[in-house]
């Protein structure tokens, strides 16, 4: 059983679940509405903000999961990240019609190859990069500020429309609102007994990545009001941290919790790294955005010393008994910081760790072995 059951979810929750499970028609449905074009984005490193303001209604690209890779491999290489090969598949077959364009970062080797195979099928009106730097320096600052105003023109230009200060910072302020609201909702997720488990959690920050944020934000506070005043919650014996990268098979959180087990906190890209920073209103806002994107807590923007002082911060926070590195196959920037930080948590906290490899599609059964090993062993301590 889950640790909430599907029956005992709220009103807000379930919308939130609806948009993440039906996201091609909710995204088709806004556009028909707003008549607003749509950009897709990869990872919380590309400033949404700027797209919002530019009039589009920016939404995070991931794979649909219901055919297998056929076309992809005819463009990519099949040891790269599988759900960066099943997005390029489903671009392929026309999977995501209500799409304009897409803002593609320089981030893990996967992601970096697409944009060039984006821009040489260019099957959408708009296709363009932002290259992040890999050192946290002033001089990297000032480049990637100037990236984000290189976006900003191309935007720009591909709108017809100058994006104005006063969009801009608009943009901003509802963008921080967000992330505090699913901050909050974290929070929840401290107590003996949290409200929110981590299956649910996933559809409150997936969710973001498709709805308005305005939208998001009414939904968010929703939830919280019925969150706060539930008080029959079950007690969380076993308090797990999931680390990883793209944690878009909700397949992976489904099994682990169906083991008695709650997940209380993330250190993935998809959920805390993609909210947990905020850009700050008082400064220039093309050097925020470039801050706020350097803070991100991804392995291929941050030291392994830098992600252990973040998810030690969270063990410690969300008083976590067990760390899953739950790792999609192929994603050698994940896997380059593991050792180092498997021994550090195990060595400076005491914490025990598990390993489980994820993939496209992949037959959960093994996965759920493993971990159901790995939380007897922290029910027997």
């Amino acid at each position: 059983m889950l640790y909430q059951s599907k029956e005992r979810r709220d009103g807000a929750l379930q919308e939130l679940r609806y948009s993440v499970s039906n996201n091609s028609e909710v995204l088709q449905s806004a556009k028909d509405k707003t008549g607003r074009k749509i950009v897709g984005v990869f990872h919380s490193v590309v400033p949404e903000e700027l797209i919002y303001a530019a009039g589009l209604h920016p939404t995070r690209l991931f794979a649909h999961f219901d055919e297998p890779i056929t076309l992809a491999d005819a463009h990519m290489q099949t040891f790269f990240c599988s759900n960066v090969r099943a997005i390029w598949d489903q671009v392929l077959k026309g999977k995501y019609p209500y799409l304009n364009g897409v803002v593609i970062p320089t981030a893990c080797e996967a992601v970096d190859y697409i944009y060039q195979t984006w821009k040489r099928h260019n099957p959408y009106e708009f296709v363009t990069s932002v290259v992040l730097p890999f050192k946290k320096t002033e001089n990297a600052l000032s480049f990637l500020a100037a990236e984000i105003g290189r976006l900003k023109k191309s935007l720009e230009g591909f709108t017809g429309r100058e994006i104005s200060s006063d969009s801009l910072h608009h943009a901003i302020e509802l963008y921080n609102k967000n992330r505090e609201l699913l901050k909050k909702l974290y929070e929840l997720r401290k107590s003996e007994s949290p409200p929110l488990c981590g299956v649910d959690a996933y559809y409150a920050v997936m969710s973001g990545f498709i709805l308005d944020k305005e939208q998001h934000n009414v939904l968010l506070e929703q939830l919280l009001g019925e969150l706060q005043s539930r008080s029959d919650s079950p007690r969380a014996d076993v308090r797990l941290l999931v680390s990883g990268g793209c944690m878009i098979d909700v397949r992976v959180l489904e099994a682990i919790e169906s083991l008695g087990a709650v997940i209380v906190a993330d250190d993935t890209n998809t959920g805390s790294r993609s909210f947990w920073h905020q850009v700050d209103a008082a400064k220039d806002p093309l050097s925020a955005l470039a801050s706020r994107c350097m803070a991100v807590p991804s392995p291929f923007t941050t030291s392994s010393e830098e992600r252990l002082q973040y998810i030690s911060e969270m063990i410690r926070e969300y008083r976590v008994d067990g760390v899953v590195f739950a790792i999609q196959k192929y994603c050698e920037s994940e896997k380059f910081d593991l050792p180092f930080l498997e021994g550090e948590i195990r060595g400076r906290f005491g914490v025990p760790t598990t390993y489980v490899e994820t993939d496209y599609l992949a037959d959960i059964a093994p996965l759920k072995t493993r971990v159901e090993a790995f939380i007897e062993s922290l029910k027997a301590v």
